[in-house]
């Protein structure tokens, strides 16, 4: 049986509500420092694909991270009484016959036919789009609501721990005893996000901003039915409204819109649809994103009781209930990390 121990939670965004919820399902106390502050999720549109388009291959560990993350969303769903978990299929529009051709070889392979939908001649000629070159379906896609997903986690932990609503002052922290403002924790837990970038004991870790920005846009003739895919994404979130996005701007923190990424985002809009709208929202935010691709787990090389866990990237919303368990495992000492994902990797 697991030992009772105390954790502090700093920040409370996608990678702090999930980790605060399997420490207190291990049987540990947890309180979570919200400082208000998230620059990642306000951008967020919460896709779960299982596949990358790209090359047209699985998703970094899909066959695992998908069945336990839809548990996991359902399952606070449920506890939450909120709708969080959406599933949606997404249409991939071809952006060349040679990506067609990538799809045709792969969709009646086991490993892949989980996941793709056969071609049939309505996904050649589907007019609800931009259809140059054909597409293809996935099964098992979804999305999470972001801002359900942060307010029901959060009111979940505090139902069963403890949320505070401050900024952390890293200078009322003593690394070696793991006391913060008086109280001693058995482990502190850094999910700071792009903000890793000024804590004393991580900031050396390559945590990198990734800026991006989308549009809300509102349409009575774009279809609601399915999330459409090509250079961007479209994606219906209800009452004739969508999500369009999103750019990538590298090594910026700043979240000022501009007008640059607007007109990239609508160009990119023309290969999907010509249908009338009208844009209601312009969001910038800061992803987290790591250099390799792979998040940053595990303790830090000098202090015993401080931990990371970030950078989960734009596949967060896959892969985070599933590491995190693995994470808090880890702490707990019944497993060892994902070697792709380990902190070592960064220290010689």
């Amino acid at each position: 049986m697991t030992q009772e121990k105390s954790y502090l939670i700093i920040g409370a965004g996608l990678s702090g509500i999930c980790v605060g919820i399997h420490l207190i399902e291990n049987g540990h106390q947890v309180t979570l420092i919200d400082s208000g502050k998230n620059l990642s999720s306000i951008i967020a549109a919460g896709q779960i694909n299982p596949l990358v388009f790209r090359r047209m291959t699985k998703s970094w560990r899909v066959d695992e991270f998908l069945p336990y993350a839809e548990k996991f969303y359902t399952k606070l769903e449920s506890d939450t009484n909120l709708s969080i978990y959406c599933p949606i299929q997404i249409r991939r529009m071809f952006s060349s016959a040679h990506e067609k051709t990538m799809w045709l070889e792969k969709q009646n392979r086991p490993d892949f036919s989980i996941y793709m939908e056969t071609i049939t001649d309505e996904d050649d000629t589907y007019d609800l789009a931009q259809n140059d070159f054909g597409s293809g379906r996935i099964k098992r896609s979804s999305y999470v609501k972001a801002a359900q997903f942060l307010t029901g986690g959060k009111e979940w932990i505090k139902k069963h721990g403890t949320v505070i609503t401050q900024k952390m002052n890293y200078q009322e922290l003593d690394p070696a005893t793991g006391i913060y403002q008086g109280k001693e924790y058995d482990g502190i837990i850094f999910c700071e996000g792009s903000e890793n970038l000024s804590n004393p004991w991580f900031g050396n870790l390559p945590v990198e901003h990734t800026k991006g920005q989308v549009l809300t846009l509102t349409s009575t003739e774009i279809s609601q039915e399915e999330s459409l895919n090509r250079k961007c994404f479209l994606l219906p979130i209800g009452d004739c409204t969508f999500r369009l996005g999103a750019t990538y701007e590298w090594q910026t923190n700043d979240t000022i819109v501009t007008n640059e990424a607007k007109d990239d985002l609508l160009e990119k809009f023309q290969l999907l649809s010509q249908k009338p709208f009208e844009i209601t929202e312009h969001l910038a935010g800061i992803r987290p994103t790591i250099p390799d691709r792979r998040p940053i787990l595990g303790k830090h090389p000098d202090y015993e009781k401080l931990l990371i866990f970030n950078g989960l990237g734009t596949k967060g919303y896959l892969i985070a209930p599933l590491l995190a368990k693995e994470f808090v495992d880890f702490v707990d000492g019944k497993v060892e990390l994902d070697r792709e994902v380990r902190i070592e990797r960064f220290y010689k």
